[in-house]
């Protein structure tokens, strides 16, 4: 395989790769944030990073060319400061330093630009900065989230899809990422419930979980220590590399199939 990190190349590999003509680049976003006390503060980067990697490796057997950009692995994560290493940007910054990222590969002439998030915590914001950046400057980039391109995937799993819980913690062991299944656990099932329990503000109709359907009010994220002891929200217990391998399945052909599409490979 070739290599397909841009940060792994030299210049001049990076010069021959334009010169041939690169179908996408793709842009893992992540964050530094607490998974429980069954997995690594980077598992959003690692997850993106690792989607966008096996997608590269997909393409370059379809003849689509495709190269990842560095992963951006400090975003919105504000609510997870109560947990040790957490790191944060504010929002106004993030926006900002997704504008520069895109320009710049842009200025390279890389045309077609896909995140890759795999964080819950950028969707509100990533949604806005795809946008916002399109009316300012005329360039579309595409937002792929793993819950939402695999969402037909995920009717076997139980509760809420809403962090490090059984959905998460399954795609992170398919992928390879460091999983302590001993020290999963299963926490703050009924969010709203923990919500009240812990005294602040809820309505029947909050949005809950990342797959939530019927009627719904939209809440701000929760400060999750507030809420949950061990930074689980739902039940990590029942992850199995089972699960994770079907998301895994149908997400990397799917990846791909918006690289090629972008490009007008259709």
């Amino acid at each position: 395989m070739a290599e397909n990190f841009i940060e792994r190349m030299t210049w001049p590999e990076v010069d021959a790769r334009i010169s041939a003509g690169v179908d996408a680049v793709l842009i893992p976003i992540g964050t530094t944030e607490q998974h429980g006390p069954h997995m690594p503060l980077d598992t959003d980067c690692f997850i993106a990073r690792s989607l966008s990697e096996r997608a590269a490796d997909l393409g370059e057997q379809e003849g689509v060319s495709i190269l990842v950009a560095p992963t951006l692995n400090m975003t919105l994560s504000w609510y997870h400061m109560q947990f040790p290493g957490a790191i944060r940007l504010s929002t106004t910054t993030f926006f900002q330093v997704f504008r520069e990222v895109c320009d710049s590969l842009a200025h390279h002439g890389f045309e077609n630009l896909v995140a890759v998030n795999g964080h819950g915590g950028n969707i509100a914001a990533l949604t806005v900065a795809v946008n916002h950046y399109f009316e300012q400057t005329g360039r579309r980039v595409f937002l792929v989230q793993w819950w939402d391109l695999a969402a037909d995937t995920l009717g076997e799993v139980e509760g809420p899809m809403i962090h490090a819980e059984e959905a998460e913690t399954s795609l992170a062991i398919a992928l390879g990422q460091r999983v302590e299944m001993e020290r999963a656990t299963r926490d703050a099932w009924d969010r709203g419930a923990a919500v009240k329990d812990a005294g602040f503000q809820w309505t029947s109709f909050g949005q809950y979980g990342m797959r939530h359907a019927g009627p719904k009010v939209v809440v701000p994220m929760d400060m999750l220590r507030d809420i949950t002891a061990s930074g689980v929200v739902g039940d990590a217990t029942r992850a199995t590399v089972e699960t994770g391998e079907r998301i895994v399945a149908a997400l990397i052909p799917r990846i791909v199939q918006v690289c090629r599409e972008m490009a007008g490979k259709e």
